[in-house]
């Protein structure tokens, strides 16, 4: 399942499935289990949020976004990216239950297929939000990404043929998940800033990040930088529209 590309990269150390208590990201994964965590575990473990959770976090949800009056082509794509943020941020806590937890003891024959998908699950709960800046794009399901808090490179596998095709050097928000041989996806397709108000956003970004992160965790942080991010697109969408 691995791109090709230039400049390939080689991973000398493989996951050790058997007995498998630690997911290391960086360490390979046959393209077999990687087909296992993609179609089986992956979309069933999203139907099963969306299924039990969804509809409990609508409210509160919509609530942020009709304050934020995003465009109404962008709503869904805020609403679910929003959704994953809760509810991991909540399943991280074990607050009053792990939704990791839970579905692994619900597909109990489907992690026993192998080993390694178990500890991968409960990686899920470990991801936060975070902005990236998109970079080199090798093909619209394959491209780069840099974190603008840390300046840390990512490289992206976008599973969804329904996505919205990356654009260089946009800025976009979303939930990373690791796949493996260094690869993530996101859990749903990226937020799109709209591309016109970027350098506004990004001369601001990791100020707002410092200046909450002195008080607040990552979660409550990133919402808060997420808010200021929307105004600004908001305001840019709108002095745009007067000219």
């Amino acid at each position: 399942m691995k791109k090709k590309r230039g400049n390939e990269k080689v991973v000398p150390f493989a996951q050790l499935e058997s007995n498998e208590r630690v997911f290391r990201h960086e360490h390979a994964v046959s393209e077999e289990v990687q087909k296992v965590m993609i179609n089986e575990v992956t979309n069933k473990f999203r139907n099963y949020a969306f299924a039990h959770f969804f509809d409990m976090y609508v409210p509160v949800l919509e609530e942020f976004i009709d304050e934020h009056n995003p465009k109404l082509e962008k709503r869904k794509s805020l609403l679910h990216n929003l959704f994953w943020c809760r509810l991991l941020f909540e399943s991280s806590l074990r607050d009053p239950i792990s939704i990791v937890d839970s579905f692994i003891e619900e597909n109990d024959s489907l992690m026993k297929k192998k080993p390694i998908l178990m500890p991968w699950l409960r990686e899920w709960e470990k991801t936060v939000p975070k902005f990236y800046f998109v970079g080199a794009i090798f093909h619209n399901s394959y491209f780069l990404v840099i974190d603008i808090l840390t300046s840390e490179i990512k490289e992206v596998m976008m599973l969804d043929p329904e996505a919205v095709p990356p654009k260089e050097g946009e800025i976009v928000f979303g939930t990373l998940i690791p796949l493996g041989n260094g690869d993530y996806f996101p859990i749903v397709d990226f937020y799109h800033f709209d591309y016109g108000a970027r350098e506004a956003m990004a001369s601001c970004m990791s100020h707002h990040f410092r200046k909450y992160l002195k008080n607040e965790t990552i979660h409550e942080a990133f919402i808060h930088v997420l808010s200021i991010m929307l105004q600004i697109e908001r305001h840019f969408l709108f002095e745009n529209a007067l000219k």
